[in-house]
């Protein structure tokens, strides 16, 4: 047995382990440049969720450079002080749905030539200017990777108020980012299009539906983890997780495990036990996004942890560190099970947990946003002590009263920046102590996987 036993632990050592190669590389810099969408940021934080746990010893850091309410002049204004103060090498750009000038647009059709000329010269500034913006990114070597806008939802039988024919005007602008595209031989990703297509299908099965949120204009929870899911396709990001490949009958059959390494095997009487250290974890996902999970294959096309058993029994508890997965047949051991669906696996329980802590990160860059929106916004035009606190609040106190007396945003954005600002560098060690803390927590462990017989 212990001949055996040497023997098998050699076949699966040679051929356990394979690279997959994602767009980011470990040590890249990448700056998601837009709007409040990526202000928002979910989308881009199921991005990095699944960097992190997919490629847990390849490092990236991602920087969230979107202002809301920007368009491409506000991106060009904080191009040095907000972008490429962070010498990113890579600038991933989404803009459009406040460059079209949605005002311009109501819940009436028209045919007044003025509205007309000022909604065509909305689009051709944005034009000239996307054009702009990533030139000063190629000029200065930083890879590009374009976006198209989401939709605004116009057809959606909601109480918001509609601005009909700014889902065309968005058309437009994501048709030009294919042209620039193919300008720049840039990589784009579309989003326009999936999430135009799930809510049409969404709206004819009921009319109130929606994957954008209630203002039709920001995606919810599911439409970020769509955006998200076709930024990973898009890309080209690997399907799986791990592919543990094992025989019961030993004797027989080397293993054929992928991005994992089984280092020891023993085949009982009742079962087998084997010790497996994947290279990577399961995508963890939460509640508020289970919509998107019926929606696209983002588990299936994203977070596959394939385990299969040859020659199994007729039925097995499958165990991983003594915590009971689930019971199996034979048939479905042989054709595999994904991991990723058992969320009381370690492994899930490890995503989780790596989650969970770059969710605090995400609280100081949400912080570190409100400071910038409104020094961009509101402390560029203040003629007095910029660095006063005091100053500044008495200042805001009279905007609130009189220029933002009507709008709801801006209100809690000041009294925010009053609170979190004096923390501004606190905040960035946060940031840099949490996203080395979660690629610590995602780093490979090796479990103890075991398949007994129970028939």
């Amino acid at each position: 047995m212990r001949t055996l036993f040497t023997a098998i632990v050699l076949a699966i050592s040679v051929v356990s382990s394979t690279a997959q190669q994602p767009i980011f590389k470990a040590g890249d810099r990448v700056c998601f440049v837009g709007n409040s969408i990526t202000n928002n940021g979910e989308f881009y934080h199921n991005i990095l969720t699944y960097y992190v746990t997919r490629f847990p010893n390849q490092p990236v850091t991602f920087f969230n450079c979107g202002i809301s309410g920007d368009v491409c002049s506000g991106v060009l204004k904080r191009m040095n002080d907000d972008i490429l103060i962070h010498h990113p090498t890579y600038a991933v750009i989404k803009l459009g749905m406040n460059d079209v000038n949605r005002g311009l647009y109501t819940i009436y059709p028209t045919t007044n030539a003025d509205t007309l000329a000022k909604r065509e010269e909305a689009i051709n500034t944005y034009k000239i200017r996307l054009d702009s913006i990533i030139n000063i990114f190629l000029s200065k070597r930083i890879k590009v990777i374009l976006q198209k806008p989401t939709i605004y939802d116009q057809t959606a039988a909601i109480k918001k108020e509609n601005n009909f024919g700014v889902n065309e005007a968005l058309k437009r602008c994501a048709d030009y980012i294919q042209t620039l595209a193919d300008k720049y031989n840039l990589p784009v990703v579309d989003y326009w299009t999936i999430l135009n297509n799930i809510n049409t299908q969404l709206q004819k099965k009921n009319d109130t539906a929606t994957i954008i949120g209630p203002d039709r204009v920001h995606p919810g929870p599911a439409g970020h983890l769509i955006m998200g899911y076709q930024f990973l396709k898009t890309t080209k990001a690997p399907q799986y997780v791990s592919e543990i490949v094992i025989d019961k009958d030993a004797e027989t059959s080397n293993q054929q495990s992928k991005n994992c390494i089984v280092t020891e095997y023993t085949n009982e009487k009742n079962g087998v036990s084997l010790k497996i250290k994947e290279n990577a974890l399961p995508f963890p996902t939460i509640e508020r996004q289970k919509q998107a999970l019926e929606l696209v294959p983002f588990i299936n096309d994203l977070s596959v942890e394939k385990f299969v058993v040859k020659n199994a029994d007729k039925s097995n508890e499958l165990h991983i560190d003594n915590v009971l997965v689930g019971v199996f047949s034979g048939d479905e051991l042989g054709k595999g099970i994904n991991l990723t669906l058992y969320t009381n696996t370690p492994q899930y329980q490890q995503a989780k947990k790596v989650r969970e802590t770059l969710d605090k990160m995400w609280k100081a860059v949400a912080d570190l946003r409100t400071i910038e929106f409104v020094e961009f916004k509101v402390v560029n035009d203040y003629k007095g002590n910029k660095d006063n606190i005091g100053e500044l609040k008495n200042y805001f106190d009279l905007l609130i009263k009189t220029k933002f007396a009507t709008n709801t945003y801006y209100k809690p954005q000041l009294e925010k920046y009053i609170i979190v600002k004096p923390n501004q560098s606190k905040l960035w060690q946060d940031f840099n102590n949490y996203r080395e803390e979660a690629y610590k927590e995602a780093q490979p462990i090796e479990h103890t996987f075991t398949i007994k017989s129970i028939d």
